[in-house]
């Protein structure tokens, strides 16, 4: 049954970045990005925000319902990037540096980005069609 939660619990956040990614993309159409920024120029709010709910209580929720994955998450952040998070003490930062990483993992997955990862990609309708498909196409992370 853990499994099975962890499993329902973790696609739940996947939907939800997912879907974050796409509002996103329409946010930007019109505009000319380079792919292998495009993640970090999506979340670029919420890491100068600070916070990706503006809502403290909203994080540290969020983060209490996917434990184990946020711990997941911490341990490769640390492997991978040599930064610890703490995300009792940092919700907000913790789940910032969650979002940016998971979209990098989303997008990256996208052949519509390998393919064009060192050019700038017009958003344009019919790429971000492709790239929306390419995203709800996705279904692991990494971490």
């Amino acid at each position: 049954m853990e499994t099975t939660e962890k499993n329902y619990s973790m696609k739940t956040i996947e939907n939800e970045i997912k879907a974050y990614l796409i509002d996103k993309l329409n946010d930007y159409k019109g505009c000319a990005i380079y792919a292998c920024d495009l993640a970090y120029t999506l979340t670029e709010e919420a890491n100068v925000n600070g916070s990706v709910y503006c809502n403290a209580y909203k994080t540290k929720e969020l983060i209490k319902d996917n434990f184990d994955l946020f711990g997941d998450f911490v341990r490769y952040y640390e492997n991978e990037l040599g930064e610890t998070l703490n995300p009792l003490l940092e919700p907000e930062k913790a789940h910032v540096c969650f979002l940016i990483e998971s979209c990098s993992q989303i997008l990256q997955s996208c052949k519509l980005i390998n393919d064009n990862w060192n050019n700038k990609i017009d958003l344009t309708d019919k790429n971000i069609k492709t790239l929306t498909k390419q995203i709800n196409d996705f279904t692991t992370f990494e971490f």
